[in-house]
């Protein structure tokens, strides 16, 4: 789940080219491969909830990172891209969806407002415009064919955000759901009775260990967490461990719950907030199967070194942790780090803390 950044003036993909074609209807990525903030950046878009059907609506939240310690309010325009993409386009969006949202067409991208957190309302022709369902045609071209899945099965509204200051635009987005097309009537309902909608992942335990393995609390601001200079800070986030199972009272509503077997966890649904199961559909066995979602940390900083940009939990790992080192810079004085979680489906969280490095 991702983003990707652009000038207005042209695009400057930080994907490699072959990778856009191979995967023009992949999740945008986010950059991060460079850790070290140096200039202001957009680290992660979230949307709430994670995942939305047509005519729904979402609260979209951005992350955006500068290179001091004390943060501001980003100065953010937001747009809600509603143009498909033409048939000899090769990236993953129409370019007119990539302007600065208050210039762009209104046929094409629908402002949104400014600030750090915005609403917006899924197009009810989401599913035919961004997924599975046969497009309209469009400017006297032919009609053209469906979007194709990302490898999780999912479908996805493409969201711009623009940084004022910079004039950086960058693509995030809202996984639209959208069951698979091509299911006989039965298929189609075994997978409406096990699909459940993706819950954004939680960081649920930020620690740091020590060299015995113990953990001590990350403090929230404005306490820090003090290291010396130059000296390694070893690093474990946690998160929920998810049901493989409907159990119904655990207060989350699994596959084959409903509101009318399990009232207490399906009146309001809610999905867990670690590495969820989820029903997929096989396009290339043409049956239900049931993955596990993999888990990505991506942790960044003002200053000093991470022994990894990015790290996780593959979908057949079981584990609900993953470790990074972070090594302090050699000054002494305070440092921001950000971590940013994401799991296979588009959902994403974030947290901030600050460490003071003393000589």
């Amino acid at each position: 789940m991702g983003l990707r950044r652009f000038t207005q003036r042209h695009l400057v993909s930080r994907v490699p080219l072959a990778a856009l074609l191979g995967c023009a209807a992949c999740v945008p990525s986010f950059d991060d491969q460079l850790p070290i903030v140096s200039e202001p950046k957009l680290l992660a878009v979230q949307s709430e909830p994670a995942e939305a059907a047509p005519g729904d609506t979402v609260r979209l939240s951005a992350l955006v990172a500068e290179p001091s310690v004390e943060q501001s309010d980003p100065a953010l325009s937001w747009g809600l891209c509603i143009a498909r993409k033409p048939l000899t386009e090769l990236g993953p969006v129409n370019p007119v969806c990539l302007q600065l949202a208050e210039r762009a067409p209104a046929s094409a991208v629908t402002p949104l407002g400014r600030g750090s957190t915005v609403s917006a309302t899924l197009p009810m022709d989401a599913c035919r415009l961004f997924g599975p369902s046969l497009p309209e045609p469009m400017n006297g071209q032919p009609a053209g064919r469906p979007v194709d899945p990302d490898p999780t099965g999912g479908f996805y509204q493409p969201v711009s955000v623009t940084l004022l200051g910079s004039g950086v635009t960058s693509l995030g987005d809202v996984r639209i759901f959208c069951p698979p097309s091509g299911l006989d009537q039965d298929q189609a309902g075994e997978f409406s009775a096990n699909y459940r909608r993706n819950e954004n992942p939680a960081l649920d335990s930020v620690v740091a260990l020590d060299a015995s393995g113990a953990a001590s609390p990350i403090p929230g601001e404005p306490d820090k967490l003090h290291v010396g200079a130059g000296r390694p800070l070893h690093l474990q986030i946690g998160w929920a461990a998810c049901p493989t199972s409907a159990v119904c009272g655990d207060a989350i509503c699994s596959a084959l719950e409903d509101k009318t077997s399990c009232p207490d966890d399906c009146t309001t649904p809610k999905g867990c907030t670690g590495a969820e199961s989820y029903a997929w559909w096989n396009p290339d066995a043409q049956r239900l199967e049931t993955r596990r979602e993999s888990l990505r940390v991506s942790w960044f900083a003002t200053a000093g070194q991470f022994a990894n940009p990015v790290t996780g939990r593959d979908e057949d790992e079981s584990e609900t942790t993953t470790e990074n080192t972070w090594t302090a810079p050699t000054n002494a004085g305070d440092v921001r780090l950000w971590l940013v979680i994401r799991d296979a489906r588009g959902g994403q969280s974030f947290r901030s803390f600050i460490v003071r490095v003393e000589s």
